[in-house]
């Protein structure tokens, strides 16, 4: 009863309702008609938003966000970046392309994120190769930043939004600056990007921040040590960048980290200690219940860090090497919180692997036909 009065009084005072305006659902209060629009799944947030403004402002507010929840109705997606067969061609054919796969947790599906529509600026939905994406940690927006044309191989500083509830994209402020191979992630309404290299093939220590609801970029100080193909992990309030290598060790990747607060006016990196994983080149980082995980295979293969590193549980079984890992869930430390987990099987071929936060226990996702290729990067939004 109590969970129901909270519900109304948020909704009766919800920013969408305009006086005088339509009820959402002709004969229903608001409050009821909310429950019934919240429960929809989020394949189709987009044609609803479609049906009236008043539809579309409720589905744009906090309250449908939040009544989603109450309701036990929000979808964990994880957003990867993915080298996948072209469309058109043979079984044998070499040519590939690079496209954002959203993996719905919760329903099982896996499918090709479109481009924009009339809308908004048109976008082919074809996605930079090497492009990074990263979730802004404010519940709804995953960004896709730089990679490399497909068209002309030049690098990109192109950034473009996605509105997960509505399924709309935007285009975003480009990147202060061209760079390839770069750590990404966000956390608090920003996406951070650090290290990788320029198109000299240089290694670099810069490091920005995007903040998504202004649209802005800003410099953060420059890390201690150059980190070309850096992994990033972003938890509130603190940015993780870890390995990487410098210009003259092509590919002798370092265990050394680093760590930015976000918050307060700091003015340099400080020391965050060493990774303490048997192999870094095959141990992927993620942010999972406001802790950064390190996953790697085999026994003892997972560790969390909040400020030292404690074993957590063996790797995911039949996993040889990691290859992208992304916590799922608020990031808050609740109890839903989960890390998913792409990585090359025993067989050679890829799969994926998800883990309660809780326990210590994996299970394996089935991985539909057409999206085995190799995973750049990783995002994930409870929607």
């Amino acid at each position: 009863m109590g969970g129901a009065i909270e519900r109304q009084g948020a909704l009766r005072a919800a920013p969408w309702r305009e006086p005088e305006a339509a009820e959402l659902i002709p004969g229903l209060p608001d409050d009821v008609a909310m429950e019934c629009l919240a429960r929809v799944p989020i394949r189709s947030h987009r044609a609803m938003r479609h049906v009236c403004r008043g539809w579309r402002r409720a589905a744009a507010s906090e309250a449908f966000r939040r009544c989603r929840r109450m309701a036990g109705a929000a979808e964990d997606v994880v957003f990867l970046v993915q080298a996948t067969p072209a469309r058109g061609e043979g079984k044998g054919s070499m040519m590939a392309e690079c496209v954002l796969v959203a993996v719905n947790l919760t329903t099982g599906e896996w499918r090709r994120v479109e481009g924009a529509g009339e809308e908004e600026e048109a976008w082919c939905g074809d996605v930079p190769f090497f492009a990074r994406c990263a979730a802004a940690g404010d519940g709804r927006h995953v960004a896709v930043v730089g990679g490399w044309e497909p068209v002309n191989g030049c690098l990109t500083r192109d950034v473009r939004v996605l509105d997960v509830h509505a399924g709309v994209w935007r285009r975003g402020e480009a990147m202060p600056d061209s760079r390839d191979f770069f750590g990404c992630a966000g956390s608090d309404g920003a996406v951070y990007v650090a290290g990788g290299h320029d198109e000299s093939k240089n290694a670099l220590r810069s490091a920005y921040a995007y903040d998504v609801a202004a649209d802005a970029w800003r410099a953060l100080p420059d890390m201690s040590e150059e980190r070309d193909e850096p992994q990033l992990v972003a938890t509130p309030g603190r940015v993780l960048a870890a390995s990487g290598y410098p210009s003259d060790a092509q590919g002798a990747f370092k265990k050394t980290t680093e760590l930015y607060t976000t918050t307060g006016d700091a003015s340099a990196w400080a020391d965050g200690g060493d990774m303490m994983v048997p192999n870094t080149a095959e141990t992927c980082l993620a942010a999972v219940g406001g802790k950064v995980w390190a996953v790697g295979s085999g026994k003892g293969g997972v560790r969390d860090w909040d400020g030292a590193w404690r074993d957590v549980a063996d790797g995911p079984h039949g996993m040889k090497a990691c290859v992208k890992a992304v916590g799922v869930g608020d990031g808050d430390g609740d109890s839903a919180a989960a890390v998913f987990v792409f990585g090359k099987a025993d067989d050679g071929k890829h799969a994926a692997w998800v883990m309660d936060a809780g326990g210590a226990r994996w299970r394996r996702v089935p991985v539909p036909p057409g999206f085995g290729g190799f995973v750049y990067s990783a995002a994930s939004v409870r929607v």
